[in-house]
């Protein structure tokens, strides 16, 4: 039987953070935008990062 957890980061987002980080590592910036893309046309959501250093959201 497969456990599940009560919380955490659901199946769509761990794709969408997958794709994201293969685009900026075969990429870069630009693969990491094209990888934005695909993972919004899938469904997934969109990966976004502010430029703040302190962000609680980001880090």
């Amino acid at each position: 039987m497969i456990r599940r957890k009560a919380s955490g980061v659901s199946p769509a987002e761990t794709a969408a953070r997958t794709i994201q980080a293969a685009g900026q590592k075969i990429a870069g910036e630009r693969g990491g935008r094209a990888a934005n893309k695909v993972a919004a046309a899938l469904g997934l959501g969109r990966i976004s990062y502010c430029n703040r250093p302190d962000c609680p959201d980001c880090n």
